[in-house]
């Protein structure tokens, strides 16, 4: 009778025990991947509806564009302005370039003329006369062939200048956003993307 009850208590202490490895122990450590792996989907975060700031390298290829464009045009127009005199003041100046020698010529024959007493005497008077009178026209229009082509040429040449500063100036712009739209491709390739990767599942026992 002893022996059936020993065997008995024998039994029940073995199936309880081997339940007992086979129930987890609240106290036993648990993996953090596994927690991970337990979390629910709702608390990861959503990143698909976050916003992305606009591409910075269309806009930059748009005004590389637009500046390549006006120092196409401004080197045009540079090459259009003309820096010597005009067509009039060269006319004028050649013109008076010729008459004024005849000053020269009309103040000794007035003089002979005044000076004479002949019959020949009005003739020579009224040709010295005539002749300054053609060498004064001439001095004039030599002074204002000068003054009048000084001036235009001058103003021809500071628009030129003008427009050879800001071709420089744009040009310097376009160098500079050359160089950030190649640092930002070259930021974009080697910026690292993010990519979903298999959860694993580890057991601590």
């Amino acid at each position: 009778m002893l022996s059936i009850v020993a065997a008995a208590l024998l039994a029940t202490a073995s199936t309880s025990t081997s339940h007992a490895l086979l129930t987890p122990v609240s106290e036993r450590p648990v993996s953090a991947r596994l927690l991970v792996a337990q979390a629910p989907a709702e608390e990861a975060p959503d990143v698909s509806g976050t916003s992305t700031p606009p591409p910075l390298a269309e806009d930059l290829d748009a005004r590389a564009r637009e500046l390549t464009q006006q120092i196409a045009m401004l080197q045009s127009e540079i090459r259009s302005v003309d820096t010597n005199w005009p067509a009039g003041s060269l006319v004028m100046a050649y013109s008076g370039y010729v008459l004024s020698p005849l000053l020269l010529l009309g103040i000794p024959l007035i003089i002979v003329g005044m000076s004479s007493s002949n019959d020949d005497a009005g003739t020579l008077l009224a040709l010295g006369v005539g002749t300054t009178l053609g060498g004064v026209a001439g001095v004039g229009l030599l002074i204002a062939g000068v003054v009048t082509g000084s001036k235009q040429a001058g103003i021809n040449r500071a628009h030129r200048e003008s427009l050879v500063r800001e071709r420089i100036r744009l040009e310097d712009e376009l160098r500079d956003v050359k160089a950030r739209r190649d640092a930002r491709g070259a930021m974009q390739t080697r910026q690292w993307t993010p990519r979903a990767g298999i959860p694993l599942v580890a057991f601590a026992f």
